[in-house]
């Protein structure tokens, strides 16, 4: 059933119109249209949107042209639908959804508005003991963590088992680089709930914190580089795998992971974002560590992206594990929707402790 009367034509919704920074580049307006569904789509009122790295990284770095602005930024949200249309929703269902960037660009839509079409497929129902905050925070960077561990040889759906090990096995462990990430979060409590061991890393005034997301051990980056401290007390037995949360732009975490990675081990990343020397630079860093092949004394660990892909059954199972107790979000602030740029200057200052929420009125 369809409830266009009770649907607005127009609504705020927060617009990225050229490229650049946040406050430079995003515009609050007040007579945005309101989309309509397609076939097997659904129309959701945002109640909340959580920001997201890959945000503010497509507004700098993308010229207009490929980007199809302007268009409301980011891609996770918790909200109400509104208009089932036609779906296996209900007007009135409570979900979480999360727009892809290739979605955003095709559909021109984003979190940060009053309301957004989504896919039936890229909905699912909001986890009954979640604040809206809180399930906002959950789509991207929780699906990220279990598609990078599942490219690492860890299946987080093995965590649903109703009889895992009771305690980690010294076969099984695990190094996450950036742990007071969003994606960092998650990886570790998925992780110790795989009955892994975890190591993980941030700095030392978040020790306490990555600690009590449940790290079993803690380095500081800043104390020294991270691939001399694994190079100079290797773990034994090594790490299964290496996920680089943080996405470094120095390669000697893993040009040097032989000394604390097994053999058949991987090094899954997020992927390095370029720095002062822009994409030439960073091509620069990474080709020679990548291409070099073992036997010629090139890194023997496997080198894995995570290109995080829709799969509805990965959310159905993180919300399961958090109904479960097995699993929470973290939330580092929230914003109203009218201070979404003091949100991003928030997020920028890459100090966030879990995910940076935007209220949406």
């Amino acid at each position: 059933m369809s409830s266009d009367n009770a649907i607005p034509t127009t609504q705020k919704a927060w617009m990225v119109v050229k490229q650049g920074k946040p406050r430079d580049v995003l515009a609050f307006k007040t007579d945005a249209p309101v989309p309509k569904p397609k076939r097997g789509e659904v129309l959701v009122r945002v109640r909340a949107a959580a920001l997201n790295p890959v945000g503010w990284k497509v507004m700098g770095t993308l010229p207009t042209a490929l980007s199809k602005r302007p268009h409301p930024p980011e891609h996770d949200l918790a909200g109400v639908i509104v208009d089932a249309n036609s779906t296996s929703f209900s007007n009135g269902d409570e979900v979480i959804g999360y727009i892809p960037v290739s979605l955003q660009f095709s559909s021109r839509q984003g979190a940060l508005a009053q309301y957004v079409t989504l896919p039936e497929d890229h909905v699912t129902p909001k986890p009954s003991k979640l604040t809206w905050e809180e399930s906002a925070a959950l789509p991207l960077a929780a699906v990220t963590a279990v598609q990078a561990l599942r490219l690492g040889g860890y299946d987080p759906a093995r965590a649903l088992d109703p009889t895992p090990p009771s305690t980690p096995s010294n076969q099984d462990a695990i190094f996450i680089n950036g742990g007071s990430t969003s994606v960092g979060i998650y990886a570790i409590q998925l992780a110790k709930a795989l009955s892994l061991r975890v190591t993980a890393s941030a700095s030392a005034r978040n020790e306490s914190f990555v600690r009590n997301v449940g790290a079993d051990t803690f380095l500081d980056y800043t104390a020294r580089p991270l691939a001399e401290q694994l190079s100079a007390n290797p773990p034994e037995p090594c790490f299964g795998m290496v996920l680089d949360a943080a996405g470094v732009l120095d390669p000697a975490l893993y040009v040097q992971s032989g000394a604390y990675v097994k053999k058949g081990g991987a090094y899954v990343t997020t992927g390095p974002w370029p720095g002062k020397g822009g994409w030439m630079g960073l091509v620069g860093r990474w080709a020679g560590p990548m291409l070099r092949p073992s036997f010629l004394g090139g890194t023997p660990t496997s080198w894995k992206f995570i290109h995080v892909v829709n799969k509805k059954e990965d959310m159905k199972m993180l919300c399961t594990l958090i109904e479960r107790g097995a699993l929470r979000p973290y939330v580092d602030s929230t914003y109203e929707f009218g201070s979404a740029l003091d949100a991003y200057d928030r997020l920028l200052t890459g100090r966030a402790t879990g995910k940076v929420i935007v209220k949406v009125e």
